[in-house]
């Protein structure tokens, strides 16, 4: 019988309870400081491990509302896509982090991932616009490239949603950003003997399928309510129907008509409990058109009814629904900075 290493159990056990931390921390940049994240895997690290894809996949790619608008061009999302191509090269070329700005004018910081000299990926922070001139004339290009896009509605969801964060400076969020940069590629070593080594032929090609996973996530997200189509949400990810159904059942577990699913429960848990609403009005408001269907399909994901679920938990809702989390507790990362090329503020 083979003996149990009971370090590399507790290991295990630290870096499953380590993944929920990373995904607070990383929501905690996003909703809390403002910051734009977005984690390029080069290599395929992220898939190897279910919680470690769980945790990291609503930062695999930029779902912003201009990025989105460029994005839904082909040719642009091509270029997005080259990018990574480019980024790959600078990282192995530069010893730490660095910053640049995309062909749609939007700069971040990169801080490279490594594993024992392999470059695995990326943790992209921003948008810190330090020259917006340089960035509007970028997004007027960009646009006038392409004739799909209007360069007037793409420069009006540029300055709604993309800005500086107030209070921010990359020397107060870099430290932190390196700490989990190591931490992914501590925990890519710990996880290696039991899976492949990553493949360098397919260091684009993993980023494209987060982003396709992503971007598939993020349509299902603001459609839930209404009526989706495999060819409308394959359309919108620039792929066919078969690639994405199998990209999203092997990241996910579950098909794309069960994930809708489970969503539209989700929005209904909510109408249960915060509104008047009846069974029939709540199934239509949250894209189901049957509601003895929806009625089935709730019964069968949460386990009761949702006349009885309404009944037992409405009257449990928390006293101030509306309190902000906490901020997380963060171990307090190393100071000094290896080999940055920082913008002067």
């Amino acid at each position: 019988m083979m003996k149990l290493d009971k370090s590399a159990v507790c290991e295990v056990a630290f870096m499953s309870t380590s993944y929920k931390s990373v995904n607070a921390y990383l929501r905690f940049l996003r909703d809390r400081m403002g910051l734009h994240i977005c984690i390029k895997d080069f290599c395929g690290f992220i898939p190897i491990n279910k919680e470690l894809d769980e945790a990291l996949r609503p930062f695999l790619a930029h779902t912003n509302p201009f990025c989105m608008y460029i994005k839904s061009d082909q040719d642009h999302y091509r270029d997005c896509l080259s990018m990574i191509r480019l980024m790959y090269n600078k990282c192995g070329r530069t010893p730490g982090t660095y910053f640049g700005m995309c062909h749609a004018g939007l700069g971040e910081y990169v801080v490279p991932i490594r594993s024992d000299g392999t470059l695995l990926g990326s943790i992209n922070a921003g948008f810190f616009q330090f020259d917006e001139g340089r960035s509007m004339v970028r997004i007027r290009r960009t646009c006038a490239r392409h004739t799909p896009l209007d360069g007037e509605e793409a420069l009006r969801l540029y300055r709604s949603c993309i800005r500086t964060p107030e209070g921010v400076a990359g020397a107060d969020i870099l430290p932190g950003l390196e700490l989990l940069a190591d931490f992914l590629g501590q925990t890519y070593r710990m996880l290696r003997p039991t899976h492949n080594t990553p493949s360098q032929s397919r260091r684009y090609h993993n980023s494209s399928e987060d982003t396709i996973l992503t971007h598939a996530i993020e349509y299902i997200r603001l459609n839930a309510s209404g009526h989706i189509t495999m060819a409308d949400l394959s359309r919108f990810c620039h792929c066919s129907e078969s690639y994405l159904s199998r990209i999203f059942k092997r990241r996910t577990g579950i098909n794309i008509n069960v994930y809708v699913n489970k969503v539209r429960i989700e929005l209904a848990k909510n109408h249960l409990l915060l509104s008047s609403e009846n069974i029939a009005e709540i199934a239509a408001g949250v894209g189901f058109n049957d509601p003895n269907y929806f009625s089935r399909v709730f019964t069968n994901i949460i386990g009761i009814s949702p006349t009885e679920f309404r009944r037992r938990f409405q009257g449990q809702l928390p006293s101030n629904p509306e309190a902000e989390p906490q901020e997380p507790v963060l171990p307090q990362p190393r100071r000094e900075f290896v080999g940055h090329r920082i913008p002067p503020p």
